[in-house]
């Protein structure tokens, strides 16, 4: 199980998110939406340790951090707690330098210490499952942008983790690209990964989520099913974002 719990988390003057709980089942699929600048992004660094909270408690697994003023962990503890997920970032963060096959073994090899050959055929299979076999020797230039970020969901999954977070990962895609990604996504769903998800994409949201939650300023306005909150949201603020997000769709 995933647990958060009061996660705060400022950037000087500003509060970014303003205690913030949330839950999220092995085996379930959480979509978060909310307008930019409304704290998601800034959620799922927290959740793997990129960003570090001024305040809360981040479970995940068997492991458990809190944090507040004056609260130091070691670098132990962090690292134990980050290997928990794999982050797909909206930007792909390719190491350029690097084939598809080698960008997906790096973190096998130096994180969890591999042989280069166990590392190698589990890149191989993972890129494969991405519908990338074929590709595994070219370089990220070589790469159409949706190929690019189907590396970056394999290099995401070479280490097992439990928890899989994706940052907008088609805001960067052309129209044409996208449904490529979302593909891989609705079949790791239908295999019952535990995924976090921050997306503009409703119809992805409505056919893929066990759960959606909307933020905005920081917070969490609405939470539950697909139907409940895209069909049939409570507050203004979202039945008005909903809306732009319909109208935007339309053009």
């Amino acid at each position: 199980m995933i647990q958060v719990s009061g996660l705060h988390k400022s950037f000087g003057a500003q509060d970014v998110l303003k205690d913030v709980d949330l839950q999220i089942d092995p085996g379930k699929v959480l979509v978060i939406i909310g307008p930019s600048g409304s704290g998601k992004t800034t959620l799922l660094r927290c959740l793997n340790l990129l960003e570090t909270p001024d305040g809360g408690c981040i479970q995940i697994g068997d492991i458990s951090l809190s944090f507040g003023q004056g609260v130091k962990h070691k670098q132990s503890e962090i690292l134990a707690l980050r290997k928990k997920s794999g982050m797909v970032f909206q930007a792909y963060y390719l190491f350029p330098h690097m084939t598809a096959l080698q960008n997906v073994m790096e973190a096998q090899v130096q994180v969890q210490k591999k042989s280069k050959a166990e590392a190698r055929l589990r890149a191989e299979d993972l890129l494969d499952k991405v519908g990338l076999g074929d590709r595994k020797d070219f370089y990220p230039h070589q790469l159409s942008g949706g190929q690019q970020q189907r590396v970056g969901i394999a290099r995401a999954m070479a280490v097992s983790p439990e928890l899989l977070l994706f940052d907008e990962p088609t805001s960067a895609l052309d129209p044409e690209l996208v449904g490529e990604v979302l593909k891989v996504m609705k079949e790791l769903a239908r295999e019952g990964r535990t995924m976090v998800v921050v997306t503009h994409e409703m119809k992805f949201a409505a056919e893929v989520a066990d759960r959606v939650v909307m933020m905005d300023d920081g917070k969490i306005i609405e939470s539950g099913t697909p139907e409940r909150v895209l069909a049939h949201p409570s507050s203004e603020r979202a039945r008005a974002f909903l809306n732009r997000i319909a109208q935007k769709d339309l053009i």
